[in-house]
């Protein structure tokens, strides 16, 4: 079976990086809350303590944009828009192939 994983990149102002890192940390709880949600992680980029990668793997297309569409999401975006938390953004896919 394949699963897709969606990961963004997000790079966070100077001083609020640990800032970003809580307002992130509520996509925890996100991720479990979706069904067909494989794993959900909010980790620091290796060697770069301003950037953030939050990687959900998903079982489906469907389930991927169950959770890019949430009003969850949109919320921990839209706050971190408002508090002005980070200067950068991307998101890229790739489609994994299960190991059986």
């Amino acid at each position: 079976a394949m699963s897709i994983v969606h990961r963004m990149t997000i790079r966070a102002r100077h001083d609020r990086a640990v800032r970003l890192r809580q307002c992130l940390a509520r996509l925890d709880q996100i991720g479990r809350d979706i069904p067909g949600c494989q794993g959900l992680r909010v980790l620091p980029l290796r060697g770069d303590p301003l950037t953030w990668e939050v990687e959900g793997q998903w079982r489906s297309a469907a389930a991927r944009d169950a959770f890019l569409g949430s009003e969850c999401l949109r919320r921990v975006l839209a706050q971190a828009i408002e508090e002005g938390l980070f200067t950068h953004l991307e998101c890229a896919m790739e489609l994994q192939q299960q190991v059986a």
